[in-house]
């Protein structure tokens, strides 16, 4: 499974929240015997995906929860080892024309994993893996 289907399918899991305070931390309380919020203490909560989750917040407090990254190395992609970014890279739809904004004159008649392995040798010696990285960042930003 790719990278990027496990990050979708993250963000589909539900997450619980307070209806008070729209708060995430919400914790089981024993004396009460139900799960309560520890910023506000109400014991109502609503179960829903995190993005209609940060609409509701958004809606309440005018302003976004989690600010957007605008660092491309706070991203997940650099978090990857180069075995789970050579796995993400192979997943690209458009891996060969990434290679290509690269090293243009690279080959053109190798098999995709030969290519990618090759790509990925020629990057790291030529120091080139956090541009790879960031052209990765920009990338997803624009699907």
């Amino acid at each position: 499974m790719s990278n990027e289907k496990k990050l979708k399918e993250y963000d589909l899991e539900p997450v619980v929240f307070c209806t008070k305070c729209y708060s995430l931390r919400i914790v089981y309380e024993p004396a009460i015997d139900a799960d309560c919020c520890e910023d506000c203490g109400c014991s109502d909560t609503a179960t829903t995906t995190i993005d209609n989750w940060e609409k509701l917040y958004e809606s309440r407090y005018g302003r976004k929860f989690v600010k957007k990254n605008v660092d491309p190395k706070k991203s997940m992609i650099f978090n990857l080892s180069i075995e789970e970014l050579k796995e993400y890279f192979y997943d690209q739809p458009s891996w060969r024309s990434l290679i290509m904004s690269f090293y243009p004159t690279f080959p053109g008649g190798l098999g995709k994993l030969d290519s990618i392995i090759l790509f990925f040798d020629k990057v790291i010696k030529d120091g080139r893996l956090d541009e790879l990285r960031e052209l990765l960042v920009k990338n997803l930003k624009e699907k």
